[in-house]
């Protein structure tokens, strides 16, 4: 069956092949009555606009890709959907890729979206170096980053205040009597990780505690290499647990939680626990976590919001956006 064309259409409805298009792209004004027999005459004819075709004339793919370090945790999902929330209104579409933390995938999945042409390029990276989005800056193809950054790149970056979150909820520990509290790291070589277990060490710091190099656990920003950690640590230090542990995001937090249950002890009972972001269902765990709250929707929107207007040619400036997340309070820390 031969394809039908936009001039066939055009026939169809008894207007211009100008009209069409215009309908199709929605750039110009059409009269109701014109777009409604346009619309009429493509459905009648199962017109289907070649969409390749119209991205290499104006120039743009009409989609914009988002990468993040996780596609399992939550938050990043939240990120993507409040990026959703803005630019499909706009005719955008997003295509979604998952690093799980691998510099080398990254880079392979921002070559791809940028041979797919994307119109902006929404990451949060889990690269140190950078050189690669640096190209793609250069060469035209707005970058967002979220909930990370890259210091030296001039990208528009939305991040939150991890130093100050971290700080004050070990603060909040210690002032709950805690001396001796584990920490659940993340990716030290991300700015992430490392301001988060910067913001952990002050604490301690001001308030004259030692770190205690045992109780500084690798988690890598994943729910199993934390379960794995605080397992073992909890095995070898069982005469000498900490009273406390901080989990630097929410999927180490539901691995040390996982491990802490599994080992036969109670939570806040015989080990408190506090975490940086919240669980995937967080309804379901007793006792109600303490934690950072982070509106990662917020941060999605932010995001979409600069991504049109970096595509618009709007805004040639970059600038960091620092939200401001909350403590809240539940009831998985005891008194000391």
């Amino acid at each position: 069956m031969d394809k039908v064309t936009i001039k066939e259409v055009a026939k169809k409805a008894n207007v211009s092949i100008a009209t069409v298009s215009r309908v199709l792209n929605n750039n110009y004004p059409v009269s109701e009555d014109v777009r409604l027999k346009v619309l009429e005459a493509i459905s009648e004819l199962n017109y289907q606009p070649n969409g390749v075709a119209r991205s290499l004339k104006s120039k743009r793919t009409h989609m914009i890709g988002i990468v993040v370090a996780d596609i399992t945790n939550p938050y990043f999902m939240q990120i993507a959907k409040g990026v959703e929330s803005v630019v499909s209104s706009k005719g955008y579409n997003l295509i979604f890729c998952s690093t799980n933390e691998n510099p080398t995938k990254e880079l392979k999945l921002l070559r791809l979206l940028n041979e797919k042409r994307v119109d902006a390029i929404v990451l949060a990276t889990c690269d140190k170096d950078g050189s690669y989005i640096k190209q793609l800056i250069e060469h035209g193809t707005p970058v967002i980053m979220v909930d990370r950054k890259i210091h030296g790149l001039n990208a528009d970056t939305i991040v939150e205040d991890n130093f100050n979150a971290a700080y004050n909820i070990t603060n909040y520990l210690i002032n709950k009597g805690h001396k001796k509290i584990s920490v659940v790291n993340g990716l030290l070589s991300i700015s992430t990780g490392k301001e988060r277990f910067e913001g952990f060490k002050k604490a301690l710091e001001d308030n004259g505690i030692l770190l205690i190099e045992k109780y500084v656990l690798k988690g890598n920003f994943n729910r199993e290499d934390a379960y794995n950690a605080v397992k073992n640590m909890i095995k070898e230090q069982r005469e000498d647990l900490p009273t406390a542990i901080f989990a630097a995001n929410n999927l180490m937090a539901e691995g040390a939680m996982i491990a802490i249950y599994e080992q036969g002890l109670r939570i806040p009972e015989d080990i408190s626990i506090v975490s940086f972001g919240d669980l995937s269902v967080p309804q379901l765990i007793k006792p109600k976590l303490t934690l950072i709250s982070q509106n990662a929707y917020v941060i999605g929107q932010k995001a979409g919001e600069i991504a049109l207007e970096k595509i618009n040619g709007e805004k040639d400036n970059y600038r960091e956006y620092v939200m401001v997340p909350d403590l809240r309070v539940g009831e998985s820390v005891k008194q000391v």
